[in-house]
Protein backbone atom coordinates (compact mmCIF):
# COMPACT_ATOMS: atom_id res chain seq x y z
CA UNK A 1 0.00 0.00 0.00
CA UNK A 2 1.38 3.27 -0.80
CA UNK A 3 1.89 5.93 2.20
CA UNK A 4 2.42 9.09 1.60
CA UNK A 5 3.58 12.51 3.31
CA UNK A 6 2.71 15.82 1.78
CA UNK A 7 4.29 18.92 3.67
CA UNK A 8 2.96 22.31 2.33
CA UNK A 9 6.33 25.03 3.19
CA UNK A 10 4.77 28.01 2.21
CA UNK A 11 7.43 30.25 1.68
CA UNK A 12 9.60 28.56 -0.69
CA UNK A 13 9.40 29.52 -3.86
CA UNK A 14 11.59 27.92 -6.85
CA UNK A 15 14.39 30.80 -7.14
CA UNK A 16 15.03 30.48 -3.25
CA UNK A 17 15.45 26.77 -3.32
CA UNK A 18 17.68 26.91 -6.27
CA UNK A 19 19.65 29.80 -4.57
CA UNK A 20 19.99 27.56 -1.56
CA UNK A 21 20.32 24.65 -2.98
CA UNK A 22 23.34 25.63 -4.49
CA UNK A 23 24.79 26.54 -1.47
CA UNK A 24 24.52 24.12 0.71
CA UNK A 25 21.23 25.47 2.73
CA UNK A 26 19.15 22.87 2.85
CA UNK A 27 21.00 19.45 2.77
CA UNK A 28 17.96 17.36 3.50
CA UNK A 29 15.73 19.05 0.43
CA UNK A 30 18.83 18.81 -1.96
CA UNK A 31 18.97 15.19 -1.05
CA UNK A 32 15.80 14.61 -2.13
CA UNK A 33 15.74 15.96 -5.20
CA UNK A 34 18.97 14.09 -5.96
CA UNK A 35 17.11 10.75 -5.52
CA UNK A 36 13.54 12.31 -7.00
CA UNK A 37 12.97 15.51 -8.76
CA UNK A 38 12.43 19.16 -7.93
CA UNK A 39 11.24 22.22 -10.18
CA UNK A 40 8.86 25.06 -10.51
CA UNK A 41 4.87 25.21 -9.47
CA UNK A 42 2.90 27.67 -11.02
CA UNK A 43 -0.43 28.94 -11.34
CA UNK A 44 -0.62 30.78 -7.96
CA UNK A 45 -2.01 34.54 -8.04
CA UNK A 46 -0.29 37.30 -6.13
CA UNK A 47 -2.49 38.09 -2.80
CA UNK A 48 -4.25 34.40 -3.09
CA UNK A 49 -2.22 32.98 -0.31
CA UNK A 50 -5.16 30.98 1.08
CA UNK A 51 -6.53 30.65 -2.56
CA UNK A 52 -3.64 28.96 -3.78
CA UNK A 53 -3.49 26.24 -0.76
CA UNK A 54 -7.15 25.27 -1.60
CA UNK A 55 -6.34 24.91 -4.94
CA UNK A 56 -2.79 22.72 -4.64
CA UNK A 57 -5.02 20.48 -2.23
CA UNK A 58 -8.49 20.01 -4.32
CA UNK A 59 -6.82 20.48 -7.83
CA UNK A 60 -10.03 22.86 -8.63
CA UNK A 61 -9.73 27.03 -9.08
CA UNK A 62 -11.16 29.24 -6.42
CA UNK A 63 -14.30 29.77 -7.83
CA UNK A 64 -14.72 26.13 -8.13
CA UNK A 65 -13.74 25.06 -4.70
CA UNK A 66 -15.45 28.27 -2.59
CA UNK A 67 -12.47 29.00 -0.04
CA UNK A 68 -10.75 32.20 -1.39
CA UNK A 69 -10.71 34.39 1.95
CA UNK A 70 -10.42 33.53 5.50
CA UNK A 71 -13.72 34.25 6.91
CA UNK A 72 -17.39 33.99 5.23
CA UNK A 73 -20.98 34.79 6.07
CA UNK A 74 -23.03 32.82 8.14
CA UNK A 75 -26.22 33.08 10.12
CA UNK A 76 -24.35 34.28 12.84
CA UNK A 77 -22.67 36.72 11.26
CA UNK A 78 -19.16 36.49 10.02
CA UNK A 79 -16.88 32.97 11.24
CA UNK A 80 -13.95 31.80 9.82
CA UNK A 81 -13.23 29.43 6.49
CA UNK A 82 -13.80 25.75 7.79
CA UNK A 83 -14.89 22.21 6.88
CA UNK A 84 -18.55 23.72 5.89
CA UNK A 85 -16.73 26.46 3.47
CA UNK A 86 -14.89 23.62 0.89
CA UNK A 87 -17.50 23.18 -2.09
CA UNK A 88 -14.84 20.50 -3.50
CA UNK A 89 -13.23 18.53 -1.17
CA UNK A 90 -9.38 18.22 -0.45
CA UNK A 91 -7.45 15.59 -1.16
CA UNK A 92 -7.72 14.13 2.78
CA UNK A 93 -11.52 13.74 2.08
CA UNK A 94 -11.33 11.96 -1.07
CA UNK A 95 -8.91 9.53 -0.42
CA UNK A 96 -10.62 8.81 2.67
CA UNK A 97 -13.79 8.19 0.97
CA UNK A 98 -11.40 5.29 -0.87
CA UNK A 99 -10.70 3.77 2.15
CA UNK A 100 -7.36 5.15 2.60
CA UNK A 101 -6.09 6.41 6.29
CA UNK A 102 -5.29 9.96 6.32
CA UNK A 103 -4.00 12.47 8.69
CA UNK A 104 -3.06 16.61 8.67
CA UNK A 105 -1.91 19.45 10.94
CA UNK A 106 -2.19 23.14 10.56
CA UNK A 107 -3.10 22.76 7.04
CA UNK A 108 -5.81 26.26 6.24
CA UNK A 109 -9.73 26.11 6.34
CA UNK A 110 -9.71 22.51 8.05
CA UNK A 111 -11.05 23.42 11.22
CA UNK A 112 -12.70 21.76 13.34
CA UNK A 113 -10.17 18.97 12.32
CA UNK A 114 -12.64 16.87 14.44
CA UNK A 115 -14.66 16.90 11.83
CA UNK A 116 -12.97 15.05 9.09
CA UNK A 117 -12.57 11.57 8.76
CA UNK A 118 -8.96 10.52 9.97
CA UNK A 119 -6.67 12.11 12.41
CA UNK A 120 -6.34 15.66 11.85
CA UNK A 121 -5.34 18.62 13.55
CA UNK A 122 -6.18 21.87 12.85
CA UNK A 123 -4.75 25.57 13.08
CA UNK A 124 -6.79 26.41 16.16
CA UNK A 125 -4.84 23.91 17.97
CA UNK A 126 -1.47 25.42 17.16
CA UNK A 127 -2.15 29.10 18.59
CA UNK A 128 -1.42 29.31 22.15
CA UNK A 129 -5.16 30.82 24.48
CA UNK A 130 -2.96 32.52 27.45
CA UNK A 131 0.58 33.27 28.10
CA UNK A 132 1.26 30.94 31.23
CA UNK A 133 1.78 27.56 29.07
CA UNK A 134 0.41 25.68 32.37
CA UNK A 135 -2.96 27.43 30.92
CA UNK A 136 -3.07 26.66 27.40
CA UNK A 137 -6.26 24.46 26.69
CA UNK A 138 -6.41 22.44 23.55
CA UNK A 139 -10.02 24.12 21.58
CA UNK A 140 -12.47 21.69 22.26
CA UNK A 141 -13.12 20.36 18.65
CA UNK A 142 -9.59 20.91 16.94
CA UNK A 143 -8.37 17.37 16.94
CA UNK A 144 -10.14 14.09 17.55
CA UNK A 145 -11.28 13.44 21.33
CA UNK A 146 -9.55 10.62 21.46
CA UNK A 147 -5.88 12.24 21.00
CA UNK A 148 -5.92 14.91 23.15
CA UNK A 149 -3.70 13.41 25.75
CA UNK A 150 -1.20 12.31 23.37
CA UNK A 151 -0.66 15.22 21.81
CA UNK A 152 -1.08 18.53 24.62
CA UNK A 153 2.55 17.56 25.86
CA UNK A 154 3.85 18.20 22.19
CA UNK A 155 2.89 21.70 22.44
CA UNK A 156 5.42 24.22 22.86
CA UNK A 157 4.89 27.38 24.15
CA UNK A 158 6.59 30.74 23.02
CA UNK A 159 7.53 31.65 26.69
CA UNK A 160 9.53 28.39 26.28
CA UNK A 161 11.63 29.67 23.53
CA UNK A 162 15.03 30.47 24.73
CA UNK A 163 18.14 32.97 23.65
CA UNK A 164 19.99 29.70 23.00
CA UNK A 165 17.09 28.34 20.15
CA UNK A 166 17.06 32.11 18.49
CA UNK A 167 21.01 32.11 17.96
CA UNK A 168 21.03 30.59 15.11
CA UNK A 169 18.61 32.78 13.34
CA UNK A 170 19.61 35.66 14.71
CA UNK A 171 24.16 35.43 15.85
CA UNK A 172 24.17 38.98 17.02
CA UNK A 173 21.49 38.13 19.94
CA UNK A 174 23.53 39.41 22.12
CA UNK A 175 23.79 42.99 21.08
CA UNK A 176 19.43 43.58 21.30
CA UNK A 177 18.02 44.76 23.82
CA UNK A 178 15.42 42.03 24.52
CA UNK A 179 13.68 44.19 27.12
CA UNK A 180 12.96 46.49 24.35
CA UNK A 181 13.10 44.45 21.02
CA UNK A 182 9.28 43.78 19.53
CA UNK A 183 10.84 41.24 17.32
CA UNK A 184 12.00 38.76 18.89
CA UNK A 185 8.82 38.14 20.16
CA UNK A 186 7.95 37.62 16.87
CA UNK A 187 10.14 35.32 16.21
CA UNK A 188 9.96 33.73 19.25
CA UNK A 189 6.39 32.79 18.65
CA UNK A 190 6.65 31.78 14.67
CA UNK A 191 9.69 29.24 16.40
CA UNK A 192 6.66 28.16 18.99
CA UNK A 193 4.32 27.31 16.24
CA UNK A 194 6.41 25.56 13.90
CA UNK A 195 7.82 23.28 17.20
CA UNK A 196 4.20 22.80 17.42
CA UNK A 197 3.50 21.48 14.34
CA UNK A 198 6.65 19.66 14.07
CA UNK A 199 5.72 17.57 17.44
CA UNK A 200 1.96 16.63 16.17
CA UNK A 201 3.32 15.92 12.96
CA UNK A 202 5.96 13.53 14.62
CA UNK A 203 3.46 11.87 16.87
CA UNK A 204 1.47 11.40 13.81
CA UNK A 205 3.79 9.25 11.91
CA UNK A 206 4.68 7.33 15.05
CA UNK A 207 1.10 6.76 16.60
CA UNK A 208 -1.88 6.69 14.46
CA UNK A 209 0.73 6.66 11.50
CA UNK A 210 -2.04 7.20 8.36
CA UNK A 211 -1.08 6.01 4.65
CA UNK A 212 -1.41 9.68 4.06
CA UNK A 213 -0.45 12.30 5.89
CA UNK A 214 -0.86 16.33 4.93
CA UNK A 215 1.25 18.83 7.41
CA UNK A 216 1.25 22.84 6.47
CA UNK A 217 3.87 24.91 8.06
CA UNK A 218 3.08 28.35 7.33
CA UNK A 219 7.31 29.55 9.02
CA UNK A 220 8.93 31.17 5.96
CA UNK A 221 6.25 32.94 5.04
CA UNK A 222 5.82 33.99 8.54
CA UNK A 223 9.59 35.26 8.57
CA UNK A 224 9.52 36.73 5.03
CA UNK A 225 6.50 39.13 6.58
CA UNK A 226 8.17 39.87 9.20
CA UNK A 227 11.88 40.48 8.54
CA UNK A 228 12.11 40.06 4.27
CA UNK A 229 12.55 43.58 4.16
CA UNK A 230 15.66 44.03 6.27
CA UNK A 231 18.62 44.41 4.41
CA UNK A 232 20.92 45.30 7.53
CA UNK A 233 21.07 44.97 11.05
CA UNK A 234 20.58 41.76 13.56
CA UNK A 235 17.48 40.54 11.82
CA UNK A 236 19.28 40.93 8.05
CA UNK A 237 20.16 37.26 7.88
CA UNK A 238 17.00 35.51 9.10
CA UNK A 239 15.78 34.20 5.59
CA UNK A 240 18.30 31.95 5.27
CA UNK A 241 18.67 31.00 8.68
CA UNK A 242 14.72 29.95 8.42
CA UNK A 243 15.39 28.19 5.22
CA UNK A 244 18.03 25.75 7.09
CA UNK A 245 15.65 25.24 10.45
CA UNK A 246 12.89 24.27 8.22
CA UNK A 247 15.09 21.82 5.96
CA UNK A 248 16.16 20.35 9.55
CA UNK A 249 12.05 20.15 10.55
CA UNK A 250 11.55 18.79 7.14
CA UNK A 251 14.64 16.04 7.25
CA UNK A 252 13.31 14.98 10.69
CA UNK A 253 9.79 14.15 9.78
CA UNK A 254 11.08 12.42 6.66
CA UNK A 255 13.27 10.19 9.13
CA UNK A 256 10.30 9.37 11.39
CA UNK A 257 8.26 8.63 8.11
CA UNK A 258 11.26 5.96 6.90
CA UNK A 259 11.94 5.22 2.61
CA UNK A 260 9.28 3.66 2.05
CA UNK A 261 7.04 6.60 2.54
CA UNK A 262 6.44 8.96 -0.93
CA UNK A 263 7.68 12.48 0.37
CA UNK A 264 6.33 15.40 -1.19
CA UNK A 265 7.07 18.99 -0.74
CA UNK A 266 5.42 22.02 -1.90
CA UNK A 267 4.63 25.27 -2.22
CA UNK A 268 2.43 27.48 -4.46
CA UNK A 269 5.12 30.67 -4.37
CA UNK A 270 4.33 34.09 -2.68
CA UNK A 271 3.35 36.77 -4.60
CA UNK A 272 3.77 36.30 -8.21
CA UNK A 273 6.54 34.51 -8.18
CA UNK A 274 6.42 30.32 -8.85
CA UNK A 275 6.66 28.29 -6.22
CA UNK A 276 8.69 24.92 -5.78
CA UNK A 277 8.12 21.03 -6.08
CA UNK A 278 10.51 18.77 -4.37
CA UNK A 279 9.19 14.56 -4.71
CA UNK A 280 11.23 11.99 -3.47
CA UNK A 281 10.38 8.25 -2.45
CA UNK A 282 8.94 5.04 -3.90
CA UNK A 283 7.27 5.81 -7.69
CA UNK A 284 9.20 8.87 -8.25
CA UNK A 285 11.58 8.48 -10.90
CA UNK A 286 14.05 10.43 -10.46
CA UNK A 287 14.29 13.25 -13.34
CA UNK A 288 17.13 15.56 -13.67
CA UNK A 289 15.40 16.92 -16.61
CA UNK A 290 11.98 17.97 -14.80
CA UNK A 291 10.75 21.70 -15.24
CA UNK A 292 7.86 22.39 -12.95
CA UNK A 293 4.62 21.88 -13.36
CA UNK A 294 0.92 23.36 -12.42
CA UNK A 295 -0.37 23.44 -9.05
CA UNK A 296 -3.36 21.92 -10.74
CA UNK A 297 -1.46 18.91 -11.35
CA UNK A 298 -0.74 17.94 -7.65
CA UNK A 299 -4.05 16.55 -6.81
CA UNK A 300 -4.22 14.28 -10.09
CA UNK A 301 -0.79 12.77 -9.29
CA UNK A 302 -1.33 12.08 -5.58
CA UNK A 303 -4.59 10.59 -6.27
CA UNK A 304 -3.00 8.40 -9.04
CA UNK A 305 -0.83 7.38 -6.50
CA UNK A 306 -3.19 5.75 -4.87
CA UNK A 307 -4.82 4.24 -7.48
CA UNK A 308 -7.54 6.78 -8.22
CA UNK A 309 -8.86 9.30 -10.82
CA UNK A 310 -10.95 12.31 -11.82
CA UNK A 311 -11.35 13.13 -15.11
CA UNK A 312 -13.20 16.42 -14.24
CA UNK A 313 -9.72 17.90 -12.29
CA UNK A 314 -7.89 20.68 -14.91
CA UNK A 315 -4.66 19.20 -13.62
CA UNK A 316 -2.74 16.81 -15.32
CA UNK A 317 -0.71 14.01 -13.43
CA UNK A 318 2.74 14.47 -13.05
CA UNK A 319 4.63 11.51 -15.21
CA UNK A 320 7.66 10.68 -12.96
CA UNK A 321 5.78 10.25 -10.13
CA UNK A 322 4.25 6.90 -11.17
CA UNK A 323 0.39 5.72 -10.67
CA UNK A 324 -0.62 2.86 -8.94
CA UNK A 325 -1.77 -0.02 -11.47
CA UNK A 326 -5.54 -0.45 -12.13
CA UNK A 327 -6.69 2.82 -11.87
CA UNK A 328 -10.29 3.47 -10.22
CA UNK A 329 -12.84 6.65 -10.53
CA UNK A 330 -12.07 8.43 -7.36
CA UNK A 331 -15.18 8.76 -4.89
CA UNK A 332 -16.80 12.08 -3.28
CA UNK A 333 -17.31 12.07 0.11
CA UNK A 334 -20.70 12.31 0.80
CA UNK A 335 -21.99 16.13 2.05
CA UNK A 336 -22.94 16.58 5.93
CA UNK A 337 -25.43 18.43 6.81
CA UNK A 338 -24.53 20.94 9.19
CA UNK A 339 -24.73 20.75 13.13
CA UNK A 340 -28.43 21.74 14.51
CA UNK A 341 -28.39 24.44 16.46
CA UNK A 342 -28.33 23.93 20.33
CA UNK A 343 -31.92 24.84 21.05
CA UNK A 344 -30.87 25.81 25.31
CA UNK A 345 -28.10 27.51 24.06
CA UNK A 346 -30.43 29.67 21.80
CA UNK A 347 -33.06 29.89 24.49
CA UNK A 348 -30.37 30.87 27.31
CA UNK A 349 -29.12 33.48 24.45
CA UNK A 350 -32.61 34.74 24.51
CA UNK A 351 -33.37 35.07 28.03
CA UNK A 352 -30.28 36.89 28.49
CA UNK A 353 -31.20 39.62 26.46
CA UNK A 354 -28.60 39.12 23.68
CA UNK A 355 -29.60 40.10 20.25
CA UNK A 356 -28.01 37.82 17.09
CA UNK A 357 -24.63 39.69 15.35
CA UNK A 358 -25.50 41.27 12.26
CA UNK A 359 -25.33 39.65 9.21
CA UNK A 360 -22.25 41.49 6.71
CA UNK A 361 -23.80 43.79 5.05
CA UNK A 362 -23.20 44.71 0.87
CA UNK A 363 -19.53 46.21 1.33
CA UNK A 364 -18.18 42.71 2.97
CA UNK A 365 -19.96 40.64 0.31
CA UNK A 366 -18.67 42.83 -2.48
CA UNK A 367 -14.80 42.80 -1.01
CA UNK A 368 -15.08 39.26 -1.42
CA UNK A 369 -16.85 38.85 -4.91
CA UNK A 370 -13.81 41.48 -5.71
CA UNK A 371 -11.12 39.22 -4.50
CA UNK A 372 -12.21 36.10 -6.27
CA UNK A 373 -12.72 38.16 -9.52
CA UNK A 374 -9.18 39.36 -9.08
CA UNK A 375 -8.43 35.83 -8.43
CA UNK A 376 -9.72 35.10 -12.21
CA UNK A 377 -8.39 38.08 -13.72
CA UNK A 378 -4.98 36.80 -15.63
CA UNK A 379 -6.87 33.55 -16.52
CA UNK A 380 -10.46 34.58 -18.00
CA UNK A 381 -10.74 38.09 -17.96
CA UNK A 382 -14.54 38.15 -19.03
CA UNK A 383 -15.00 36.22 -16.17
CA UNK A 384 -13.21 38.22 -14.18
CA UNK A 385 -15.03 40.99 -15.58
CA UNK A 386 -18.70 39.75 -15.14
CA UNK A 387 -17.57 38.95 -11.38
CA UNK A 388 -16.62 42.12 -10.79
CA UNK A 389 -19.75 43.38 -11.90
CA UNK A 390 -22.03 41.95 -9.58
CA UNK A 391 -19.70 43.05 -6.90
CA UNK A 392 -20.03 46.50 -7.97
CA UNK A 393 -24.04 46.01 -8.22
CA UNK A 394 -23.30 45.15 -3.92
CA UNK A 395 -21.02 48.41 -3.96
CA UNK A 396 -20.53 50.14 -6.98
CA UNK A 397 -17.43 52.04 -4.94
CA UNK A 398 -15.65 48.63 -4.37
CA UNK A 399 -12.13 50.13 -5.15
CA UNK A 400 -10.71 46.49 -6.20
CA UNK A 401 -13.81 45.38 -8.28
CA UNK A 402 -13.22 48.74 -10.18
CA UNK A 403 -9.82 47.90 -10.56
CA UNK A 404 -10.49 44.48 -12.09
CA UNK A 405 -12.88 45.62 -14.53
CA UNK A 406 -10.58 48.43 -15.75
CA UNK A 407 -8.03 45.39 -16.66
CA UNK A 408 -10.82 43.09 -17.85
CA UNK A 409 -11.92 45.87 -20.63
CA UNK A 410 -8.16 46.52 -21.16
CA UNK A 411 -7.15 42.81 -21.69
CA UNK A 412 -9.85 42.41 -23.85
CA UNK A 413 -9.47 45.60 -25.63
CA UNK A 414 -12.72 46.95 -24.70
CA UNK A 415 -12.57 50.68 -24.95
CA UNK A 416 -15.87 52.35 -24.39
CA UNK A 417 -16.45 51.00 -20.85
CA UNK A 418 -13.19 52.46 -19.48
CA UNK A 419 -14.26 56.69 -19.34
CA UNK A 420 -17.17 55.48 -16.39
CA UNK A 421 -14.54 53.50 -14.61
CA UNK A 422 -12.11 55.83 -14.56
CA UNK A 423 -14.37 58.79 -13.85
CA UNK A 424 -15.31 56.26 -10.70
CA UNK A 425 -11.47 55.54 -9.84
CA UNK A 426 -10.46 59.19 -9.69
CA UNK A 427 -13.77 59.78 -7.06
CA UNK A 428 -12.78 56.86 -4.87
CA UNK A 429 -9.52 56.71 -5.16
CA UNK A 430 -8.48 60.39 -6.00
CA UNK A 431 -4.19 59.97 -4.66
CA UNK A 432 -3.81 57.14 -6.77
CA UNK A 433 -2.92 56.09 -10.21
CA UNK A 434 -5.99 54.06 -11.02
CA UNK A 435 -8.00 56.52 -12.46
CA UNK A 436 -5.33 58.22 -15.08
CA UNK A 437 -4.37 54.51 -16.21
CA UNK A 438 -7.98 53.93 -16.76
CA UNK A 439 -8.26 56.88 -18.99
CA UNK A 440 -4.65 56.52 -20.71
CA UNK A 441 -5.88 52.90 -21.78
CA UNK A 442 -9.05 54.04 -23.21
CA UNK A 443 -7.36 56.74 -24.96
CA UNK A 444 -4.74 54.04 -26.45
CA UNK A 445 -7.30 51.49 -27.42
CA UNK A 446 -9.29 53.95 -29.37
CA UNK A 447 -5.61 54.86 -31.10
CA UNK A 448 -5.54 58.14 -29.50
CA UNK A 449 -1.44 58.23 -28.34
CA UNK A 450 -1.19 61.66 -27.70
CA UNK A 451 -4.30 62.11 -25.89
CA UNK A 452 -3.04 58.86 -23.59
CA UNK A 453 0.13 59.95 -23.16
CA UNK A 454 -0.16 62.65 -20.06
CA UNK A 455 -3.18 60.49 -18.37
CA UNK A 456 -0.01 57.77 -17.92
CA UNK A 457 2.19 59.86 -17.15
CA UNK A 458 -0.22 60.62 -14.08
CA UNK A 459 -0.69 56.91 -13.53
CA UNK A 460 3.61 56.83 -12.72
CA UNK A 461 3.29 58.28 -9.63
CA UNK A 462 1.39 55.28 -8.27
CA UNK A 463 3.58 53.63 -5.42
CA UNK A 464 2.25 50.29 -6.58
CA UNK A 465 4.27 47.91 -8.57
CA UNK A 466 1.38 46.08 -10.29
CA UNK A 467 -0.17 49.35 -11.08
CA UNK A 468 2.77 50.45 -12.72
CA UNK A 469 3.69 47.71 -14.93
CA UNK A 470 0.25 47.71 -16.50
CA UNK A 471 1.48 51.48 -17.15
CA UNK A 472 4.44 50.18 -18.47
CA UNK A 473 2.71 48.03 -20.68
CA UNK A 474 0.36 50.53 -21.79
CA UNK A 475 3.86 52.80 -22.89
CA UNK A 476 5.17 49.54 -24.66
CA UNK A 477 1.35 49.16 -26.83
CA UNK A 478 1.86 52.75 -27.45
CA UNK A 479 5.22 52.59 -29.27
CA UNK A 480 6.67 54.71 -26.41
CA UNK A 481 9.75 52.48 -25.62
CA UNK A 482 12.05 54.40 -23.32
CA UNK A 483 8.73 55.62 -21.04
CA UNK A 484 8.39 51.88 -20.64
CA UNK A 485 11.81 51.04 -19.97
CA UNK A 486 11.75 54.00 -17.55
CA UNK A 487 9.00 52.85 -15.07
CA UNK A 488 10.13 48.88 -15.47
CA UNK A 489 13.51 50.18 -14.41
CA UNK A 490 11.68 52.20 -11.47
CA UNK A 491 9.75 48.79 -10.99
CA UNK A 492 12.76 46.75 -10.35
CA UNK A 493 14.21 49.67 -8.14
CA UNK A 494 11.38 48.34 -5.77
CA UNK A 495 10.73 45.26 -6.84
CA UNK A 496 14.44 43.69 -8.04
CA UNK A 497 14.29 40.43 -9.90
CA UNK A 498 10.80 41.16 -10.68
CA UNK A 499 10.19 38.84 -13.58
CA UNK A 500 7.47 41.36 -15.14
CA UNK A 501 9.48 44.30 -15.55
CA UNK A 502 12.79 42.17 -16.67
CA UNK A 503 10.61 40.86 -19.77
CA UNK A 504 9.01 44.41 -20.25
CA UNK A 505 12.93 45.45 -20.91
CA UNK A 506 13.63 42.84 -22.94
CA UNK A 507 10.41 43.43 -24.99
CA UNK A 508 11.61 47.37 -24.97
CA UNK A 509 15.25 46.40 -26.15
CA UNK A 510 14.49 44.18 -29.01
CA UNK A 511 12.01 47.24 -30.37
CA UNK A 512 14.95 49.25 -30.54
CA UNK A 513 17.71 46.15 -31.87
CA UNK A 514 19.72 46.05 -28.69
CA UNK A 515 19.84 42.48 -28.59
CA UNK A 516 22.63 42.33 -26.17
CA UNK A 517 20.43 44.16 -23.79
CA UNK A 518 17.65 42.48 -24.46
CA UNK A 519 19.30 38.70 -24.06
CA UNK A 520 20.43 40.16 -20.63
CA UNK A 521 16.97 40.98 -19.24
CA UNK A 522 15.59 37.74 -20.41
CA UNK A 523 18.70 35.96 -18.89
CA UNK A 524 17.58 37.93 -15.88
CA UNK A 525 13.61 36.94 -16.41
CA UNK A 526 13.98 33.27 -16.65
CA UNK A 527 15.87 32.80 -13.39
CA UNK A 528 13.12 34.58 -11.66
CA UNK A 529 10.44 32.56 -13.64
CA UNK A 530 11.54 30.03 -15.61
CA UNK A 531 7.68 28.51 -16.09
CA UNK A 532 6.46 31.71 -18.30
CA UNK A 533 6.10 30.86 -21.90
CA UNK A 534 6.59 34.52 -22.75
CA UNK A 535 9.70 35.12 -21.47
CA UNK A 536 10.64 31.70 -23.95
CA UNK A 537 8.52 33.72 -26.87
CA UNK A 538 10.35 36.42 -26.79
CA UNK A 539 14.26 34.34 -26.93
CA UNK A 540 12.70 32.78 -29.72
CA UNK A 541 11.87 36.42 -31.45
CA UNK A 542 15.83 37.58 -30.61
CA UNK A 543 17.32 34.56 -31.81
CA UNK A 544 15.34 34.12 -34.91
CA UNK A 545 16.20 38.02 -35.53
CA UNK A 546 19.97 37.50 -34.96
CA UNK A 547 20.11 34.01 -37.53
CA UNK A 548 20.19 31.42 -34.66
CA UNK A 549 17.90 29.34 -36.04
CA UNK A 550 17.56 26.46 -33.87
CA UNK A 551 17.82 28.23 -30.51
CA UNK A 552 15.00 30.14 -32.19
CA UNK A 553 13.07 26.53 -32.28
CA UNK A 554 14.47 25.41 -29.28
CA UNK A 555 12.85 28.33 -27.53
CA UNK A 556 9.82 27.88 -29.52
CA UNK A 557 9.26 24.18 -28.11
CA UNK A 558 10.00 25.58 -24.98
CA UNK A 559 7.28 28.12 -24.85
CA UNK A 560 5.15 25.73 -26.29
CA UNK A 561 5.75 23.04 -23.11
CA UNK A 562 4.90 26.13 -21.17
CA UNK A 563 1.54 26.55 -22.39
CA UNK A 564 2.16 29.30 -25.30
CA UNK A 565 -0.19 28.70 -28.54
CA UNK A 566 1.60 27.12 -31.35
CA UNK A 567 1.04 29.97 -33.89
CA UNK A 568 2.63 32.23 -31.55
CA UNK A 569 5.66 29.97 -30.61
CA UNK A 570 6.09 29.61 -34.80
CA UNK A 571 5.62 33.34 -35.49
CA UNK A 572 8.37 34.08 -32.94
CA UNK A 573 10.57 31.39 -33.97
CA UNK A 574 10.43 33.25 -37.43
CA UNK A 575 11.28 36.71 -35.84
CA UNK A 576 7.21 37.71 -36.66
CA UNK A 577 5.70 38.36 -33.43
CA UNK A 578 4.19 41.21 -33.13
Amino acid sequence: MTRMLLIGAAGLDWARFQRLDGGGAMPRLSALRERGLAGWLTGAVATGDLAAWSSLITGRQPEAHGVWRGAEAWAGGVRPVSRASWREPPLWARLATAGVSTGSVAWSAARPGEAWDGVHIDEDAIAPSSRDPTDWALPLHALPAWARDAVRGRRVHPSQITGAMLAPLVPDLAAIDQERDLDLPTLAVAMARAATIQGFAAWMLQEPAPDAVFVHFPWLATLDRAFGARRDGPFAGVGKAAARFLDGLIGRLADLAGPDVLMLVAAPGPGDRPGCLIAGGPGVTPDGEFEGAHLLDLAPTVLARFGLADAGLPGRRIAAIAAEPGIAPAPRPRPRAPPPPDPAMIRAIREAGYRPPARPGPAWRAQGLAELAFLMLERAPGDAGEMAGIALKEDPDNILALRVRVRAHVALGEAAPLSALAEALLRAAPNRGWGALAWGAHHLIDRHVALAAPWLEKAESDPEPGTLLTVAALWLAAGRGPSAERVFRGVLAMSPGDATAELGLAMAALARRDFIGAEQALGRASLSDPSRPAIFLQYAQLYARTARKLEARWAADVAVRLGAPANLADAAAAGRLG
